[in-house]
């Protein structure tokens, strides 16, 4: 399937700490790109379909570098098996923020084996 995004994601270690809709989750990160993050969760704990609503997230990472916090809304979940996949659009982010990812993406197109 050929990728739509303007901004494609590239796989990540690490885990992303989310508070939307009265929910305070700690989810492991799937992807990231400078337009958003992928996370797993084990049930539809948000619903089937996304709800528009902006939450926190925070990203923890050793290979991004540093910590990212932004605003985050959810833009899709899909299922994989037992497990979703939810993909989370960055509503609000700092310049430092996305030049770590842009960084990390960097680093992993130049070595594709470590990402």
């Amino acid at each position: 399937m050929r990728e739509r995004r303007r901004a494609p994601r590239v796989f990540l270690k690490g885990h992303v700490s989310l508070s939307i809709g009265g929910h305070n989750l700690e989810l492991p990160a799937a992807d990231i790109s400078v337009s958003g993050v992928g996370v797993l969760i084990d049930a539809a704990i948000l619903g089937t379909k996304p709800s528009g609503e902006v939450g926190v997230c925070r990203i923890e990472s050793p290979d991004l570098g540093g910590t990212i916090e932004a605003y985050v809304s959810v833009m899709r979940i899909r299922r994989l098996g037992e497990r979703r996949l939810v993909g989370l659009r960055f509503e609000s982010i700092s310049d430092d923020e996305l030049e770590l990812i842009r960084e990390y993406k960097r680093k992993c197109r130049e070595n594709p084996a470590a990402s």
